[in-house]
């Protein structure tokens, strides 16, 4: 199953930068694919598939969380919140929220920000 615009969208955003995590990480999303896609009402957790020829991200701890995204979307007065999940150097999960509103049907228009432009202290999550 291919991804969705939106988490196109957000994982390249999450993984942009000059980290050598990040880099490795974004090397991982040639072949991603959706292993399986669930709706909870307020937003969505999407497990991955990596190409078997992957290379694992070399990093500090076999479990790694992160998310400085925030989106405007439509249908949300509030926004979304977004956490991506490493597990063993792999892009493993993404998580999407609502803050406290019901997920929309369906994805129009968005526009993506980082919670904080530099950074710093979600780019200290990776080591």
């Amino acid at each position: 199953m291919p991804l969705e615009p939106l988490e196109t969208a957000v994982l390249q955003k999450l993984l942009n930068g000059d980290h050598p995590i990040l880099a490795a990480l974004r090397d991982q999303m040639d072949g991603l694919s959706v292993k399986t896609r669930k709706n909870t009402g307020a937003g969505f957790f999407t497990e991955f598939s990596t190409a078997a020829a992957v290379r694992p991200a070399s990093v500090p701890s076999g479990k790694i969380r992160f998310g400085d995204v925030q989106a405007a979307i439509d249908g949300l007065k509030s926004g979304a919140g977004f956490l991506l999940f490493i597990e063993q150097g792999l892009l493993h999960m993404l998580e999407g929220y609502s803050y406290e509103e019901p997920w929309p049907e369906t994805i129009g228009e968005f526009s993506l920000k980082y919670t904080n432009p530099d950074r710093k202290k979600e780019l200290a999550k990776l080591g």
